[in-house]
């Protein structure tokens, strides 16, 4: 099977499993006032999924590296599809937070598989196979909000979720069925438990890198937003007298510069170092977070939420080259779902704490107390990223070639 036939079925299967999980971004008041559910309960109910996903990143995406990458992304789209039929079935809310845990470890397992067999396959261009996998995951998580109105508005609150259930039932034979030369370790097969030791041991090593450390970090502080708008941005626009098809698009228009300005941000981050672009990224992000708390108008919002789209679009990729390049033969799985888990984590964080600051401080303290968060990580992050650091460690192209993989993912 050519690597066209897999560089066409593994992003239509990420497309359609953040597609998925965007749509409760644009139903999350919808389904607050159809069972009458708490703010607690909101952020539960966004938040469980970040952490589920870390879950999943780092016990479930390591088998990527051990000959299973295809077996992880097919079991991934099922349990995606399980958890969109349970979440139309559900009225309570923990019914609705296992659904989301079901979501959180099926997306978490699938986008470290994928992103290890893409660069596996050509390391000299990891930062542009990232982006446009990025790109990618963010044209799911904006059409979804999207598709998910358009069904509601027809059909009523649970039609996007059984839709997009069938969707991804479909995909799950040509995803199981797709030729990849899996990326593997260069020892020898272990049993159970070895495994599992093995991957913790595989873990600690890439830790213990400043680079890949450093990645982990800023990956925190770029996702760390991604909570907080999950739990209350539908909530604060439809307070501002914004309505749900505008809520909508203004998930579209923050998601369009970002999948533009993904795949460059991944072509930046090969030629002149991850770390510039993802510090670039970061000055952008702070101070527009602050002002969004100040807000009133919902069109003003939706503007800047476009140019803050434009600068994650660059920032994540960096982050994720950052921890490719840190990374070797059967390590490409592990060290992105380490560096997705701690940004799942941040995410997962502040979707909890989000609503109750909402609740009892307004928006102003809410955005300026999650911009602090975002401030405290990117700076430790770029501070273990920088330190020490040497001209050979700048990150050119030519540093992929000592880590080029053998037969990686064609």
């Amino acid at each position: 099977m050519s690597e066209t036939r897999v560089s066409r079925m593994i992003p239509v299967g990420l497309f359609t499993l953040a597609a998925s999980i965007g749509m409760v971004f644009a139903l999350l008041h919808e389904l607050r006032d159809a069972h009458d559910l708490s703010g607690g309960a909101i952020g539960w109910i966004a938040g469980v999924s970040f952490f589920a996903a870390v879950a999943s990143q780092l016990l479930i995406a390591p088998f990527a590296d051990r000959g299973y990458a295809r077996r992880v992304m097919a079991l991934s789209i099922l349990g995606g599809a399980i958890a969109s039929i349970t979440f139309a079935l559900a009225s309570e809310p923990w019914q609705f937070v296992f659904a989301r845990i079901a979501a959180g470890l099926a997306f978490g397992a699938f986008l470290p598989a994928a992103q290890a067999v893409f660069t596996a396959a050509d390391p000299e261009r990891a930062g542009q196979h990232l982006g446009r996998l990025a790109g990618i995951q963010t044209a799911g998580f904006i059409i979804g909000p999207g598709i998910g109105a358009g069904l509601v508005a027809a059909w009523g609150l649970d039609a996007p979720f059984y839709c997009l259930a069938v969707a991804l039932i479909l995909l799950i034979g040509p995803v199981a069925t797709i030729h990849v030369n899996e990326v593997v370790s260069d020892e020898p097969p272990l049993g159970a438990l070895r495994t599992a030791a093995d991957m913790v041991l595989t873990m600690a090593r890439i830790s213990r890198r400043r680079e890949a450390l450093a990645a982990a970090i800023l990956s925190a502080a770029l996702i760390m937003p991604a909570g907080m708008y999950e739990a209350i941005w539908a909530i604060f626009l439809q307070d501002l007298g914004a309505s749900t098809t505008f809520i909508g698009i203004s998930l579209v228009l923050y998601g369009l510069p970002f999948m533009i300005a993904a795949p460059i941000g991944g072509r930046l981050a090969d030629r002149h170092g991850p770390m510039r672009i993802a510090t670039f990224a970061l000055v952008m992000i702070i101070p527009l977070t602050v002002v969004y708390g100040h807000l009133t108008v919902p069109l003003l919002l939706m503007s800047l939420a476009m140019i803050e789209g434009a600068a994650n679009g660059l920032g994540m990729p960096s982050a994720q080259t950052l921890m490719a390049i840190s990374t070797k033969d059967g390590e490409r799985a592990t060290g992105q779902g380490l560096a997705a888990a701690t940004g799942q984590l941040a995410a997962g964080m502040s979707a909890l704490i989000a609503p109750r600051l909402f609740e009892n401080y307004g928006p102003e303290w809410t955005f300026f107390w999650v911009a602090v968060g975002i401030l405290v990580l990117s700076s430790l992050g770029l501070a273990v990223g920088f330190s020490g650091r040497t001209r050979r460690q700048t990150v050119p192209i030519r540093t992929f070639g000592l880590l080029r993989i053998r037969g990686g993912g064609r």
